[in-house]
């Protein structure tokens, strides 16, 4: 993998003030990553059939992805959908564009 593209994975997390109330901030890691805009034809069945709509993968070295939830690309947020390794020491995250 070549990895040409740059993205960031955030981490949603919940810190206590000084009164005890909780905030959610975002922490965000910026990782090299081969960006797909679209799934495969199966892929985006598999998506639609548990009621997302796969709208792009990003395949990123498997050390840099935490379980993070989000992907955030040129601007862009996406939800993960689903992750799996294809190839040693990467993962794939089929990713469903944010709507606001």
């Amino acid at each position: 993998m070549n990895r040409p593209d740059i993205c960031n994975l955030i981490t949603k997390v919940y810190v206590k003030d000084s009164e005890g109330y909780e905030t959610e901030t975002e922490e965000s890691t910026q990782v090299f990553c081969n960006w797909t805009e679209g799934v495969s034809q199966n892929e985006y069945y598999l998506s639609h059939k548990e009621g997302f709509e796969a709208s792009a993968s990003v395949e990123i070295v498997s050390f840099d992805y935490d379980k993070q939830k989000i992907v955030d690309f040129k601007g862009t947020r996406y939800n993960v959908i689903r992750a799996f390794q294809r190839r040693p020491d990467y993962v794939t995250l089929i990713l469903e564009e944010v709507v606001k």
